[in-house]
């Protein structure tokens, strides 16, 4: 098992967590509760810059997403590898 593989694999994972899943998370939840009333583009993008001005509240869901993320895509490094691994 390569440590440096998984390792990059982590973090990848984590940045897709906290710069990809949680925007798009959180701009589909307040979506469907305003009842489809908001222009969901603008709330996407202010989403996003509200992730990148970290605050105090901002750190505990930007490091939740970014284990969700960084856990998803070493399932998908481990269950890639051992495929790798019974094809060989």
């Amino acid at each position: 098992m390569n440590k440096k593989n998984i390792f990059i694999t982590i973090l990848i994972g984590f940045a897709i967590g906290v710069f990809i899943l949680q925007p798009l998370g959180i701009t589909i939840f307040t979506f469907s509760s305003q009842n489809y009333e908001i222009n969901w583009w603008q709330y996407l993008i202010n989403n996003f810059i509200e992730i990148l001005n970290i605050n105090g509240n901002q750190i505990f869901e930007n490091i939740l997403f970014g284990l969700l993320g960084a856990s998803i895509a070493l399932m998908y490094y481990l269950g890639k590898r051992e495929k790798d691994i019974d094809n060989k």
